[in-house]
This record gives C-alpha cells, structure tokens and sequence, in this order.
C-alpha cells in the first residue's frame, strides 16, 4: 500500500462516499435517457423558414454548434456514467457487507434529509438505547465500513 493512504482521513472520506450513493444510482438510472435526449437535440432538424429574408451571419454555424454542443455534453454524460461505474464498483460490496443494521444507521445519519439530532433520536428509538449507545453504534458501523473501503491502518 502506498504511504499516501496514512496520510488520508480515510474516516471523512467514507462519511462523503456514503453521501454520494445516492447521486451516483442518480447519474446510472437516468444515463440512458439523458443521452437519448441529447442525441435527439442534436441531431434535431431546425424548423423552415418560410420568408424571403436573409438570415443572419450569427447562424451561419447554428448546426456546427448544436454537434459540437450535442457531442461535447454526450462526453459529459459519458465521463460522468464511468465515474459513477467506478465509484459503485468500489462502495457497493463494501456498502452490502455491512449487516442490514449498520447499513440503516449509516443511512439514517448520512443520507435522510434529517439533522443529526433527528437521526440518533431514531437510532435511540430503534435499538432502545441512550444517546452516547446511538453515537457509538454509528461510530462503529463508520468505521467498519471504513475499513472494507480502505483497509487497515
């Protein structure tokens, strides 16, 4: 392992690992349809011009553009689907080892709309146990899901 790893806070690297999970299934859901749309955009064909005037020389390239606009967003679209590839391919075994347990905490904590208040409040509720019992069973579902991304150290 490279000596770089001992200098990473591989702790808040998990915490923005797992507040990505939920744009990354975002950008690979809505893939396919995204690009559909920009490809249709396109290759749109532009509406007839039924009078006599002269167009201007600002849309001399219209087309030119709306391709090169059309293919510089596909490559967009493209870089943005591989990373969100790489990234599941990294988080989603680590993330399905967790027990269903820590796996809900973790959410709760991290992914809901909630405050961290809220969120040991229903820790507390679900497992029956104090406020300091609620931060350190999220402390520890933190940490082992720290370490099946990163390893030990």
């Amino acid at each position: 392992m490279s000596i770089m790893w001992n200098y990473v806070n591989k702790r808040e690297a998990t915490i923005n690992a797992i507040k990505d999970y939920y744009g990354m299934h975002f950008i690979i859901d809505t893939y396919h349809d995204e690009l559909k749309a920009t490809q249709t955009k396109m290759m749109g064909i532009a509406s007839p011009h039924f009078n006599a005037s002269p167009r201007s020389s600002t849309n001399d390239n219209q087309v030119e553009h709306r391709l090169v606009n059309g293919v510089m967003s596909t490559n967009k679209l493209n870089e943005r689907y591989r990373a969100a590839k790489e990234y599941l391919d990294w988080f989603e075994p680590a993330w399905q080892e967790l027990n269903a347990d820590d796996r809900w905490v973790l959410s709760i904590f991290y992914l809901d709309s909630r405050t961290q208040t809220t969120a040991i409040l229903a820790i507390q509720e679900r497992f029956c146990i104090e406020r300091t019992s609620a931060y350190n069973k999220k402390n520890r579902a933190l940490d082992h899901l720290t370490l099946l991304l990163y390893g030990g150290h």
